[in-house]
Order: C-alpha cells, then sequence, then structure tokens
C-alpha cells in the first residue's frame, strides 16, 4: 500500500530488474497519490515500482507480508517502508556498504584529476588507495553474506558483489546457502551463473558475439580469427581500468605487428565519456558498446561481475588466459611471440 505526497503519475507498474532492464508484472492506476498491489510471491524478491515512462522508482525487497509505502516525493531517500523485514535490513546494508563507495568515489575524481594534470606519479598512488580501500568493501560485503547465508538476502547480494570469485569459490558458496532458501530466484541465478563461468574458462572455445562500434557499424569477435585477441571488458568511470590502460596501449604497440589484437567492450552508458576516454587514452583498437553499462550483452555472455576483466583468446578462438594486468599480460604475450 503507498502513498506518496506530490506524486504527477498517472500508472504505477510493478516490475524486475531483468538482464539490463525492467520485466514489469503488473499495473495500477494512482488516486491521489495512492495505490495497491496485491498478490504473493513464492519467494522473497527484490521489485521496483516504476511511474508511466519515467526514470523515477522506487526499490522493495518484497514478502508476504503488508508493506506500506509513504514519502513526500518518490525518491528512494525520501520514501519510508516498513512491514518488510528483509527491506529494513537491505536498506541498513546499503548505508553501511555506502560509506566504502562514497570513499571509492572521492579516490576516482581524485584520479581524474590527476589524469587532466599528467600527474603519473599521483596516478600510481591513486590506484593503490583505491584498490587497499575497494578491499575493505569487499571484506564488509563478504563478511556480512556469510553471517546471513539462511536469509535470502545472502544470495540477492551474492548476484551484486561475488560474481567475480573463480569457480571454486562459487560452488561453495552455492552450496553453503541454508535449506530454506535453496528454491530461491537468486540461488537459482548463481547457479546459472556458475555453469555460464564455466563455459569461459581457460581452454574452452570463446562465446561468439557482435555489437555495434560508435558508428553504429557491427563488430563481430570472429573476424578476429587468426590473430590473438585480449577481449578488455572496461569503462570510462572505472578507475583501475584507466590506470591499466597505459600498460594495454604499450602491449599493444609492442605486439600488434606480430598478431596481436584488441577488441575492447565498454560498460559505459554514455557515449560521450565512453569516446572520450578512448581519446585521452590514446586506444587505437577496436571498440564497441550498447551503452547499457552493467547490462552489457557480451559482458553478461562472459559473466562480467567486475572491471577491469579480460580475456585472451588464441587464433582458433580458445581462451588461454583471463584477467592478465601489468607484467603477466606483457609475459604472456612474450611467451607467444617469442621469436615471431
Amino acid at each position: 500500500n503507498a502513498k506518496i505526497d506530490s506524486l504527477v503519475h498517472t500508472t504505477a507498474y510493478l516490475a524486475q530488474y531483468k538482464d539490463g532492464g525492467f520485466v514489469k508484472s503488473d499495473s495500477v492506476a494512482i488516486e491521489n497519490g495512492e495505490f495497491s498491489f496485491t498478490g504473493s510471491v513464492t519467494s522473497p524478491n527484490v521489485q521496483y515500482i516504476i511511474f508511466n515512462d519515467s526514470k523515477d522508482r522506487v526499490a522493495v525487497f518484497v514478502e508476504n507480508s503488508e508493506i506500506a509505502i509513504s514519502g513526500a516525493d518518490i525518491k528512494q531517500e525520501n520514501v519510508s517502508i516498513t512491514g518488510s523485514a528483509l527491506n529494513a535490513k537491505l536498506e541498513q546494508f546499503i548505508v553501511d556498504v555506502k560509506l566504502y563507495e562514497t570513499k571509492l568515489n572521492a579516490i576516482v575524481e581524485e584520479y581524474y584529476a590527476a589524469e587532466e594534470a599528467g600527474d603519473e606519479a599521483m596516478l600510481t598512488e591513486i590506484n593503490q588507495r583505491y584498490e587497499a580501500e575497494d578491499s575493505l568493501r569487499k571484506t564488509f560485503v563478504e563478511t556480512y553474506i556469510n553471517e546471513n547465508l539462511n536469509s535470502v538476502i545472502a544470495p540477492y547480494l551474492s548476484l551484486r558483489y561475488m560474481m567475480d570469485k573463480d569457480i571454486v569459490e562459487l560452488e561453495k558458496l552455492y552450496n553453503s546457502f541454508g535449506a530454506d532458501i535453496q528454491n530461491s530466484e537468486y540461488v537459482q541465478l548463481i547457479g546459472e551463473r556458475i555453469d555460464l563461468k564455466k563455459g569461459t574458462e581457460v581452454g574452452q572455445q570463446a562465446p561468439l558475439f557482435s555489437m555495434n562500434d560508435k558508428d553504429g557499424n557491427p563488430i563481430a569477435l570472429e573476424s578476429f580469427k587468426g590473430n590473438y585477441v585480449l577481449i578488455d571488458f572496461w569503462a570510462s568511470w572505472c578507475g583501475p581500468c584507466r590506470g591499466e590502460n597505459p600498460n594495454v596501449v604499450a602491449a599493444y604497440t609492442k605486439y600488434h605487428d606480430k598478431g596481436f589484437d584488441i577488441f575492447g567492450v565498454s560498460l559505459d552508458d554514455n557515449k560521450e565519456k565512453w569516446l572520450k576516454a578512448i581519446d585521452d587514452d590514446n586506444l587505437t583498437w577496436s571498440h564497441v558498446s550498447d551503452l547499457k553499462g552493467w547490462g552489457n550483452a557480451a559482458g553478461q555472455l562472459y559473466g562480467v561481475r567486475g572491471i577491469p576483466h579480460s580475456v585472451l583468446i588464441d587464433k582458433e578462438g580458445i581462451i588461454i588466459a583471463k584477467d592478465l594486468r601489468g607484467e603477466d599480460l606483457h609475459n604472456k604475450l612474450a611467451e607467444i611471440f617469442e621469436g615471431v
């Protein structure tokens, strides 16, 4: 049951976020800022109340209880949600993790300023601070999940924060959830992600995809066959990605004429920032993006849950290495192209 002051929309929709978009399941008319949805869920899940074609939305962890939503407007931070114990837990988690994310965002802004100034020493120092702070955030999240393995909030958060783990760690996590939540859609999704990850392991044929470049022309992974190719998942807003770019440029410059290529896949949702980063970082190889952020189709296909993320494939399209950074990338390429 919702009552939102100053609500100008006429229709409210109940929807879930899937594959980078909202899938609507129900709709109701809004009268004087009030509306209600009635029903039940087989397992608690996060749903969104969205309005007409507006970008405004309210997220709520729905469970089989009477939930009340009220507020002066429909900004998430100005809305009060009561009646869902899971939603209360999620709200507190968001408050706690935001302390880390605020620090990380500030470090990213420092990175952009140092980049603008061309201060290489400062860029190195900022990258180190970012990784240290990000490590603290990851430790907090993992501890929270391990302390709530009997609650559906654990697999929900695992899908958001833990999918960059290797298969062994993910299978251990998958098997550690309590019996009461094994049928949760989030536990099932983790199982699907594990299967997907197995299909992109070293030794597997790299899944094929095609995506548009900045001019709207499709570029297919298959078109690189005959070369060694680094599929580089990155984004203009990703500090560690931008910090790694000079190293990737150096590798490309050294080995491109010997048969090494790079296929850049951006998880940006802003075309202008994406193209500016390509230009600023002198990334002269092929670039594509569907501008869907984390919903990027190729990122979904490869189970990308953290960036920078790279996949090195050989001339026949077989995955031979993943997440090569720094000297590891140069060492692997030297091993491949020695004497070429």
